[in-house]
């Protein structure tokens, strides 16, 4: 069995639906045979290109919908997985018309739903419920909900290593994705290291990450702090990272989740409208307009805790066995 995985990132797109497929393309080599393949195909540019590659994979980049469906014509893979927010109704109608194949779509706001076989959105679209359901008339089947995140093992190993009880806040990692086009890393260092309290503070930047320049001036303007302050690109461990940390600061999204799976709690920072109307409601997520609530946050532990009863209901990430085998079915 033949399986390509289509995804793009960005500084706009963010890098979530690349860090995602890089999961999904691991747990899927482990259960395929020797003869099967599975191999990316993104119109991104170098960033991506790289973090893809990086997995062993082969990456295919191609400029435009049109020649990524000849690609797959030509190529006639059995399964064909988008994971990216902005899929084409067009080519995904183009791709049942054309190649025999199961067509999956994860995270995606478009129509292209429609023609696939089978959806995935993790934190969109049940209000943070968990949600299987078969479509009567096509046989669709729709997963909904934080269950459904596909997170790599090592978030459920840390897990299960016991954390002493937060008295006082001392560790804080940021975390704003690959891209945080809304320069909160920035905004959020800057607030925290004015606050006259000691911190260890973990900054991690992704691939796309652009505001290097203003990031560099927030640490100049506060070079007196009593703080230690850790520039980390491209973080390896953050599972153990996060498990360590006292407090992580991320913006809603996978990041997020991964915190609450391995026991740290967090504060959420919308990066644009759609998560802050998503999360709305459920899980509090504050505007970068919003910084001068920070000192308050972590004085008084404010946070969203893992162990909160809304957020144990999730059952985050426990249902990628599940995604995996209805892949491969």
């Amino acid at each position: 069995m033949n399986i390509a995985i289509i995804t793009d990132g960005n500084n706009t797109l963010g890098m979530g639906h690349v860090y995602q497929s890089v999961t999904l393309a691991g747990e899927l080599s482990k259960k395929i045979d020797s003869q099967s393949k599975v191999f990316f195909i993104t119109k991104s540019d170098r960033i991506v290109i790289d973090r893809l590659s990086e997995t062993g994979f082969d990456v295919y980049q191609y400029p435009d919908d049109e020649a990524i469906l000849n690609a797959l014509v030509c190529e006639a893979p059995e399964r064909i997985i988008f994971d990216k927010l902005d899929v084409s109704p067009l080519l995904a109608r183009q791709i049942k018309e054309k190649i025999s194949c199961k067509l999956i779509i994860f995270t995606n706001l478009t129509t292209a739903n429609q023609y696939a076989d089978m959806t995935v959105l993790a934190d969109i679209g049940s209000n943070f419920k968990n949600v299987c359901e078969k479509d009567a008339i096509t046989g669709a089947i729709h997963y909904y909900g934080p269950k459904f995140w596909l997170l790599r093992p090592e978030f459920f190993i840390y897990s299960k290593r016991p954390k002493n009880p937060l008295s006082r806040v001392n560790k804080v990692m940021l975390i704003f994705g690959g891209a945080d086009h809304a320069n909160l890393t920035s905004l959020v260092l800057n607030k925290i290291l004015s606050m006259g309290s000691t911190f260890e503070i973990m900054a991690v930047l992704g691939a796309a990450f652009k505001h290097h320049e203003e990031l560099n001036e927030v640490i100049g303007q506060n070079r007196i702090t009593q703080s230690k302050v850790q520039i980390v690109h491209n973080l390896k461990d953050v599972a153990e990272s996060m498990h360590r940390s006292d407090v992580v600061f991320a913006s809603p999204g996978l990041s997020f989740f991964e915190a609450l799976v391995v026991g740290t709690p967090v504060v959420g920072f919308h990066q644009n409208e759609l998560q802050y109307n998503v999360y709305k409601g459920y899980l509090t997520t504050l505007d970068k307009s919003e910084l001068f609530r920070l000192s308050s946050i972590i004085e008084n532990k404010t946070f969203i805790f893992p162990d909160d009863i809304f957020v144990a209901s999730m059952e985050i990430g426990q249902g990628k066995d599940e995604i995996i085998r209805a892949i491969l079915s």
